[in-house]
C-alpha cells in the first residue's frame, strides 16, 4: 500500500511496498511521487486525479511500463485508488492497494502461446493422436492425421467399438481394455489396421506403430488412453520395394555367373561378391566379406600393392580397365579381363569401387594360339618355293595370293590365262582335269608346259583344292603353281642314264667298298693306337709300383735292415691288385671275361644296394626308385651287374657336382621291329635297367665315344676311362645291349637291356654252407700249368695244406699221367695250355676213367669259349686269374668236401706215390 498526500503528492509506503521500489527504496519515503515514479506517472495521473476529485477507481491487470532497474520493463498491475480526506471536508490525498501481477500475466501469456503450439502441433503433426477417456474408451479427442487414418468418420464423443467397430475384429479393443486394467502401455511395430474405407487418396489397409499410453487421474487410477502412432505404409512399402529391387539387382548380379562383379570400401575392403566371382576365384561370399580385395593378386602384384595402385588411377580417371593375371583359391592362375569404376553418393562422393572381371584364359590361349598360327602360315608361305593363288568357282577369274619367281605370271595374267600360260599342246589334259575337279569338287593336280613372257617354256605344276560354303558348294579354289622345269629335265636325264646306270653303280659301289675299308682299317688302327696307349700308360704306373716296391724290398734285406718291409710288400701287392682290376675291366670290354651266370632278380639286386649307393654317393643327391618287381629276372653275373649299376651311379654322381636326383627304374621291356634293329638286340622281353640323373649332360659327340675303352671327360687321375667299356662289354656278353639318352644341361639316361629269364630263383642267394674244418691231410691233386711261376706257386700252397701235387706242364703229359692207375682226388689245370690240348679236353679225359673227379678251372682270359661258362658240369668250378692263396685254399676245400658229400663216404685212402 501506498498513499500520496498534499499537493506534492508525498509518497508514503508499508514495508510489503518496499521491495517494488528497487534502487529508489532509499529516497523514496516522503519523496514527490511525480519524481518519484516519473516513469509510471502517465499511467497513474488519471485515478490519482479521479481520486482527489473524491472518485474511487479499480483497475486488473493494467499494463504499466516502467524503469525500476535501468532499463524499459512491462509490467501488470491490479490496483485502487481511494479518496483520503483532511481536517476538513476536502480530499486532501489518495490511498492505493496495489499487487503487481506480472509474473501471473507473463505465465498466462506463456501458457497460451504453449496452448497455440500444441494446438498447432496437434493439428499438423504426422503423428496420428487420439484420447479415448473411460473403460469404454469414449473417443473424446482426434487429430486430422487420426481421422485419415481412420476414413475421416465422425467419431468424437462415442464408444470406440461402436465409432470404430473394425477394432474388434482386428484385436485393437482387447489391447485397450488390457492396457486400461494394467495401467501398462501397449507399443505396437508395424502392425496391420483395415479402416475397411478406401478413398482416392490410399487404400484402406495401414501398416502402423502405435503406442497406447496409460492416463491417470488426480486419485492416481487409470481414466483414459492416449493414442499415438505413425502411419508406415508408405516407409513399409518403400522398403518392400526396396528389398524387391536390391533381391532383383542381386539376382541380376549372380545371374552374370561368366563375371565376376566386386565391391569395395574406399579402402579396397569387400562389400559385395557375387557368384560369378564365387566360381571364378573358389571363395564364397561369406568368406571374403571384409577383407582385401587384393586376396585374388598373384603374390608380386600384392608386394607391389597393385590394387591400392588402381584405385588410385580409378579416382583420378573415374574408371580404368586391362588384362592381368589373377588367381584361384586353389593356387591356380588365369587370365582376367576386366574394368575398375568408382562409387559414388547421392552427393557425387567416392564411397568405394566395383570391380568386373572374367576369366579369358581361354581366350588369351586360343588369340595367342592364333597368333602363332598365323605366323607360322607367314612363315611358311613367305618360305614357300610355289606361287599362292585363288581361283573362282568357275576357274575363270585368278587372284594373286603370294607371287614368287617366274610362276607369278600365272597369277598377274589377265583375260584368258590359260590360252596366254598352258602350251597348246597340254590344254586339253588341263582342261580335263579342270572339268573333272569342278565336277567332283575334288583336288586338282596336274603338270603342263607354261609359256613365258619372254618366249620360254617351263614345266609347271598346278594343284588347287575346293574351299565349300555352308551349303557344300563351292565358293573358291586355292592353289599353288610349282616351277618343276628342273625336275622334269632330271627326269630326261635320268632316262638317258638308265642305260649305263648298272655299269655306273658297280663302279661307284666298287668304290666305296674300297674306300669303307681303307676307313675301317684307319678306325681300327686309331683304335687299337688309343687302347694299347691306353693300356701301357696304366701298366706302366702299376708296374713301377710292383717292380720298385719289389726292388726296395730286395735291397733292405740284403742291407739287413728288416724293419718297416710291410709298406714295400703292400706297394707290391697294390700295384698287382690295380694290374688285376684293369685286366679285368679289359676283358669285360673285349667280352671275353668268365662269368658265373645266376638267376637275378633286378628289383631285389637294386633296393639291396640302396644302402651302398647311398654311402658311395654322399648326402647330396637323392635316390628315388621305381622298380617293376613283377617278372624281371635274368640271368647275368651278379656282381658284375652290381658292379655296373656302381659305376652307373658314381658317374651320374660325378655330373651333378651341385647335387641333384638319381631315379633307378626297372621295367619288362618288349624289344621288337625297329628297337630290337636299333639296338641289335633279338626280338624277345628284356628287362631294362635305367639309371637316370638331372645333371650336365652329353652332347652327340662325347654320346659317340662314350663306350670308348680309356675315354673319359674327367680330369686327369679321376678315371681311367674303362668303366663304361666294361659295362658294356659285360652287358653284350651276357646277350644285352646299352643304350643312352643325354640332353646337354638336362641330364642322361643309360639304359641297360637284359634277356629276360624264366627263372624265379636267385642262384647267388642260396647262402654257401660253413666250411667244417680243412679236409685230412694228404689228399691227391694233379695240377697242370704251363706257366712255371704259377705252377710253382700254386704247388707250394697246396703242399702248405699237407696235400700231394703231381705237376704237369701241358695237356699231353696230362693225359699220360690220367691214363695211369694213379688215384687223383682233384685236378688243377690252366685252361689256355700250349700244344694242341686246351685245359677243358683235359678235364674231360679225366672224367672219362673218373667219373666224379674234381676239376678246378683256373684261366686269365677267353677261357669262358673253352670251358664252357654257364654249362659247366657238377663238380667243376672256374678261378680266374690273378688269384689269391686264400682264394685257391678255399676253393679246394670246397671241391674235395663236396666230393666227399656227394659219395655219402669219407675220402678214400690215398695209395702210396
Amino acid at each position: 500500500m501506498y498513499l500520496v498526500w498534499g499537493s506534492e503528492l508525498i509518497f508514503l509506503f508499508n514495508d510489503a511496498y518496499a521491495p517494488i521500489l528497487g534502487p529508489r527504496l532509499g529516497r523514496a519515503m516522503g519523496a514527490p511521487l511525480r519524481e518519484l515514479w516519473a516513469d509510471a506517472w502517465p499511467a497513474v495521473k488519471e485515478p490519482i486525479e479521479k481520486a482527489f476529485s473524491g472518485e474511487g477507481s479499480r483497475f486488473e491487470n493494467l499494463p504499466i511500463a516502467m524503469n525500476r532497474y535501468g532499463q524499459h520493463e512491462d509490467t501488470w498491475w491490479t490496483f485502487s485508488f481511494s479518496p483520503l480526506y483532511g481536517e476538513g471536508d476536502g480530499v486532501a490525498g489518495a490511498f492505493c492497494v496495489t499487487k503487481e501481477v506480472t509474473g501471473l500475466i507473463t505465465a498466462q501469456q506463456r501458457l497460451a502461446r504453449e496452448n497455440e503450439r500444441l494446438v498447432a502441433l496437434f493439428e499438423k503433426s504426422p503423428l496420428f493422436i487420439a484420447f479415448l477417456r473411460g473403460p469404454d474408451h469414449c473417443v473424446e479427442l482426434v487429430n486430422p492425421g487420426y481421422s485419415d487414418l481412420i476414413g475421416r468418420r465422425e467419431v468424437t464423443g462415442r464408444p470406440i467399438v461402436e465409432a470404430l467397430p473394425e477394432v474388434l475384429d482386428q484385436g485393437y479393443l482387447r489391447l485397450l481394455d488390457e492396457v486400461y486394467r494394467t495401467g501398462e502401455p501397449y507399443i505396437g511395430s508395424k502392425v496391420a489396421y483395415d479402416s475397411g474405407i478406401a478413398e482416392s487418396e490410399g487404400s484402406p489397409h495401414h501398416i502402423v506403430d502405435v503406442v497406447f499410453q496409460p492416463v491417470r487421474g488426480d486419485d492416481g487410477e487409470v481414466c483414459g488412453i492416449f493414442v499415438q502412432g505413425l502411419d508406415i505404409t508408405p516407409q513399409v512399402a518403400l522398403e518392400r520395394h526396396l528389398s524387391l529391387t536390391e533381391a532383383r539387382h542381386r539376382q541380376i548380379l549372380d545371374s552374370a555367373r561368366d563375371y565376376a562383379i566386386v565391391a569395395t570400401d574406399l579402402e579396397g575392403n569387400i562389400t559385395l561378391w557375387n557368384s560369378g566371382a564365387a566360381e571364378t576365384l573358389g571363395w564364397s561370399e561369406g568368406e571374403v566379406l571384409g577383407k582385401h580385395a587384393d586376396l585374388f593378386y598373384l603374390d608380386e602384384d600384392r608386394s607391389s600393392r597393385r590394387f591400392e595402385h588402381n584405385m588410385k588411377e580409378a579416382l583420378v580417371s573415374g574408371g580404368l580397365s586391362g588384362e592381368r593375371w589373377l588367381r584361384c583359391r586353389n593356387g591356380h592362375r588365369f587370365w582376367a579381363h576386366g574394368a575398375m569404376t568408382v562409387l559414388r553418393g547421392e552427393e557425387g562422393q567416392a564411397v568405394g569401387y566395383v570391380v568386373v572381371f572374367r576369366d579369358r584364359t581361354a581366350e588369351r590361349d586360343a588369340s595367342e594360339a592364333l597368333a602363332q598360327s598365323e605366323r607360322r602360315l607367314g612363315a611358311l608361305v613367305a618360305a614357300a618355293t610355289q606361287s599362292l593363288y585363288s581361283v573362282s568357282p568357275d576357274w575363270h577369274h585368278v587372284e594373286q595370293i603370294y607371287r614368287q619367281g617366274d610362276m607369278a605370271e600365272l597369277v598377274a595374267t589377265r583375260g584368258n590365262w590359260r590360252e596366254q600360260l598352258i602350251h597348246p599342246e597340254d590344254r586339253p589334259e588341263v582342261e580335263l582335269a579342270i572339268a573333272h575337279a569342278r565336277e567332283l569338287a575334288s583336288p586338282l593336280e596336274v603338270e603342263h608346259r607354261a609359256l613365258l613372257a619372254d618366249g620360254s617354256v617351263r614345266w609347271v605344276q598346278m594343284r588347287a583344292v575346293p574351299l565349300m560354303d555352308s551349303e557344300g558348294n563351292v565358293s573358291e579354289w586355292f592353289g599353288a603353281a610349282s616351277d618343276i622345269t628342273d625336275r622334269r629335265v632330271a627326269q630326261e636325264r635320268l632316262q638317258q642314264l638308265t642305260a649305263t646306270l648298272e655299269e655306273r653303280v658297280q663302279a661307284r659301289t666298287e668304290e666305296l667298298m674300297a674306300m669303307e675299308e681303307r676307313l675301317r682299317q684307319g678306325q681300327k688302327m686309331e683304335s687299337l693306337g688309343q687302347l694299347t696307349g691306353g693300356i701301357a700308360h696304366d701298366f706302366n704306373n702299376m708296374l713301377t709300383a710292383v717292380s720298385m716296391g719289389l726292388e726296395l724290398l730286395e735291397m733292405r734285406v740284403g742291407q739287413g735292415r728288416l724293419e718297416d718291409l710291410g709298406r714295400y710288400v703292400e706297394m707290391a701287392r697294390t700295384g698287382a691288385d690295380r694290374a688285376a682290376a684293369l685286366t679285368q675291366r679289359l676283358l669285360a670290354f673285349s667280352r671275353r671275361q668268365t662269368l658265373a651266370p645266376s638267376a637275378i632278380h633286378v628289383s631285389a639286386m637294386v633296393k639291396g644296394m640302396l644302402d651302398i649307393l647311398s654311402r658311395s654317393i654322399g648326402p647330396s643327391i637323392e635316390i628315388e626308385t621305381r622298380l617293376d618287381a613283377v617278372e624281371d629276372v635274368v640271368r647275368v653275373d651278379g656282381p658284375q651287374l652290381e658292379n655296373a649299376l656302381l659305376n652307373l651311379c658314381i658317374n651320374a654322381r660325378d655330373a651333378m657336382p651341385d647335387g641333384g636326383r638319381i631315379s633307378i627304374e626297372t621295367e619288362l621291356s618288349q624289344v621288337e621291329g625297329g628297337l630290337a634293329e636299333r639296338l641289335a638286340l633279338t626280338p624277345g622281353p628284356y628287362v631294362r635297367l635305367s639309371v637316370r640323373d638331372t645333371g650336365t649332360g652329353m652332347d652327340a659327340s662325347v654320346v659317340e665315344k662314350v663306350f670308348e675303352p680309356f675315354f673319359t671327360t674327367k680330369p686327369i687321375g679321376q678315371g681311367t676311362g674303362l668303366g663304361l667299356s666294361m659295362i658294356y662289354g659285360f652287358t653284350r656278353q651276357s646277350g644285352g645291349q646299352v643304350a643312352v639318352d643325354s640332353i646337354p644341361g638336362v641330364g642322361t639316361t643309360m639304359h641297360l637291356y637284359l634277356p629276360q629269364s624264366t627263372a624265379d630263383t636267385d642262384d647267388r642267394t642260396q647262402e654257401t654252407p660253413a666250411l667244417p674244418p680243412a679236409t685230412s691231410p694228404g689228399r691227391s691233386v694233379l695240377l697242370v700249368e704251363d706257366e712255371t711261376a704259377i705252377r710253382t706257386l700254386v704247388k707250394e700252397v697246396l703242399s702248405s695244406l699237407g696235400h700231394r701235387v703231381t705237376e704237369v706242364a701241358n695237356g699231353s703229359d696230362a693225359l699220360t699221367v690220367l691214363a695211369s692207375d694213379k688215384q687223383f682226388d682233384l685236378l688243377i689245370t690252366d685252361v689256355g695250355l700250349t700244344g694242341s690240348l686246351n685245359g677243358r679236353q683235359v678235364a674231360d679225359a679225366g672224367r672219362q676213367r673218373r667219373p666224379t673227379l674234381p676239376v678246378l678251372f683256373i684261366t686269365g682270359y677267353a677261357a669262358s669259349v673253352a670251358v664252357g661258362a654257364g654249362q659247366l658240369e657238377s663238380g667243376m668250378e672256374i678261378l680266374t686269374k690273378p688269384f689269391a692263396a686264400g682264394e685257391l685254399e678255399r676253393r679246394v676245400t670246397e671241391l674235395l668236401l663236396g666230393a666227399v658229400k656227394s659219395s655219402n663216404e669219407p675220402f678214400p685212402a690215398t695209395p702210396a706215390a
